[in-house]
């Protein structure tokens, strides 16, 4: 029995002291690992600046829109009586899409003629008793004048009832109905969305930087991510105003229609700079956004130091920057870690991007 409660005393004594080494083990692991996360070193790799002569790329994003679009309103106030088409139609130039209650607007139309069939048939009249001196002058041009009265009458009473019907102006698809039949419908008010989708259209915006390296006529490259396809399209128009507050120029770029393409969709242009050019090339993830800016960290002396850059253009995984110089150190691995004037510790040097 002693020789049991011995062996049970002996077990539990060993037990504690493993248990006082595991600890101080876990301890001095998780005090190691809190170390390494909070040094003032960070570890980074880098590259060296090098300038070449390269074509860039030109990469901006916009919003498809179609070849022409158009919000018709109407010119004729009424109740809308009929829709000619659904949303999704195609409709040729001059087709209907939509009718007022025009039923006033056709005997409007039928009085005024018949004003100015009667204004005409009086100046028949006078103008054969002018001819024999039996009225005066004034008489003879006053009838005149309520001809030529009558006559505008009738063309805005045929007008104003022709306007009562809704047409396409160019040939389109039919984009949104904005009223439905037994609603009223006030001049002016917009009634159809329409978008001609035979050719489309992305307007993005470049920067004063890159604007010179475009040119109208130049083949672009179009990503849709949303049908999984890439386009070509070409530069049609260059605005020579930059966006008020920024330094951007839109720029102008027709696609070919496509079955699958709508407008509103998100695309990606990829343009290549008309003329070849001197720039420092960096890859990708050496570039960092910084409020507002565009930043690298440079390494000089075991420390960063954070430098703006301008974007020229892109070379597949490389980027073409200006504002640096050739054989700057630039970190390229670990620089999402580190601020300005940050203690650094270089890993491995890639050399030239």
């Amino acid at each position: 029995m002693k020789t049991k409660i011995r062996i049970l005393l002996y077990s539990g004594i060993v037990l504690f002291v493993i248990l006082i080494i595991i600890g101080r083990y876990f301890r001095h692991a998780k005090s190691d690992a809190l170390s390494n996360i909070y040094s003032p070193i960070v570890t980074v790799s880098t590259v060296v600046a090098n300038q070449k002569e390269v074509q860039l790329h030109i990469e901006e994003t916009g919003t498809l829109q179609g070849g022409k679009e158009a919000i018709i309103s109407a010119k004729t106030g009424g109740q809308v009586e009929k829709w000619f088409v659904n949303v999704g139609d195609f409709v040729k130039q001059g087709e209907p899409i939509l009718k007022v209650d025009d039923e006033l607007l056709r005997l409007e139309t039928e009085r005024a003629k018949v004003a100015y069939d009667k204004a005409k048939m009086d100046l028949e009249r006078i103008e054969k008793l002018f001819k024999e001196k039996s009225v005066s002058e004034t008489d003879y041009e006053n009838a005149k004048l309520m001809v030529k009265s009558a006559e505008v009458q009738a063309k805005y009473a045929l007008k104003t009832y022709e306007d009562a019907t809704i047409r396409a102006p160019f040939s389109a698809t039919i984009a949104a109905k904005m009223t439905e039949v037994g609603q009223m419908l006030e001049r002016g008010m917009p009634a159809v969305q329409i978008v001609d989708l035979a050719k489309m259209k992305l307007i993005v915006n470049v920067s004063e930087n890159q604007i010179q390296d475009v040119q109208v006529g130049l083949d672009v490259m179009v990503i849709v991510p949303a049908i999984n396809d890439t386009l070509l399209g070409k530069v049609t128009s260059i605005n020579k105003k930059a966006i008020q507050g920024s330094r951007s120029f839109p720029i102008e770029i027709e696609i070919q229609g496509n079955p699958k393409l709508k407008s509103g969709m998100f695309a990606k242009a990829i343009l290549k700079s008309a003329k070849l050019k001197q720039a420092i090339v960096l890859p990708r993830n050496a570039v960092l956004p910084d409020a507002g800016n565009t930043i690298v960290f440079l390494s000089k002396n075991n420390t960063a130091e954070k430098k703006n850059v301008q974007v020229l253009g892109y070379l597949g995984e490389s980027v073409a920057v200006d504002g640096l110089n050739q054989g700057d150190t630039v970190i390229t691995v670990g620089n999402q870690l580190i601020s300005q004037g940050q203690k650094i510790a270089i890993s491995m040097n890639g050399g030239n991007p």
